[in-house]
């Protein structure tokens, strides 16, 4: 498989003919033509609405459904489908807590044939996945958060995402945190940057 990182949680994965991209937002996002679009939850981020067409494969939970404009296949946790070989496992219903004062949103992650994991906005409890996306920065994370995920639930490899917010200087304090983090805790810390690509 090879891992794409695009802009913020935007991440293509694709092997063979098989493509999909997971979170293609109102950041940015790569062309769309051809892949399967896998969506973890309806905030702007993540999801921007004028980037899908009709004729398009898309999966989604019911919230992001309920707001895009063409139609998807609504998934939830334990609903389970394939992308011709890619499988594709759905983690998960809550979005991490963004504050006491807003409810908390239905969010879904995605685990692509056992081995490459994104979570959306929340830290799926999954150990020794093969190659994690770890979201690193937001409102509702800090980098305690991130330590807590790697001490507890160490993936063999990880690739920080969801740092569109941070400017050049922010991003290189992230490497520098995500690496120290990396080696205390065991997990291989992999620095893509925006259009860079991993094979595992």
């Amino acid at each position: 498989m090879k891992i794409t990182r695009h802009i913020h949680a935007c991440v293509e994965i694709s092997q063979g003919n098989d493509r999909i991209i997971i979170d293609p937002g109102t950041f940015g996002a790569p062309d769309l033509d051809g892949a399967t679009i896998l969506i973890t939850h309806n905030h702007a981020d993540h999801v921007d609405p004028e980037l899908l067409k009709p004729g398009m494969t898309i999966y989604a939970p019911r919230s992001v459904a309920h707001s895009i404009p063409v139609e998807c296949h609504i998934v939830e946790h334990g609903r389970n489908f394939t992308v011709g070989s890619l499988s594709v496992e759905v983690l998960g219903s809550e979005h991490a807590m963004l504050t006491h004062s807003i409810p908390i949103a239905e969010n879904v992650g995605y685990l692509i044939n056992g081995r490459v994991l994104h979570p959306g906005d929340t830290f799926q409890p999954i150990k020794d996945v093969e190659l994690a996306l770890v979201p690193v920065n937001g409102p509702w994370v800090k980098m305690l958060d991130v330590e807590g995920y790697l001490k507890k639930f160490p993936p063999k490899r990880f690739i920080g995402i969801h740092d569109g917010i941070v400017n050049d200087r922010g991003l290189a304090i992230n490497k520098k945190f995500l690496t120290h983090l990396g080696e205390t805790y065991g997990s291989e810390y992999s620095p893509l940057e925006k259009g860079e690509s991993l094979e595992i």
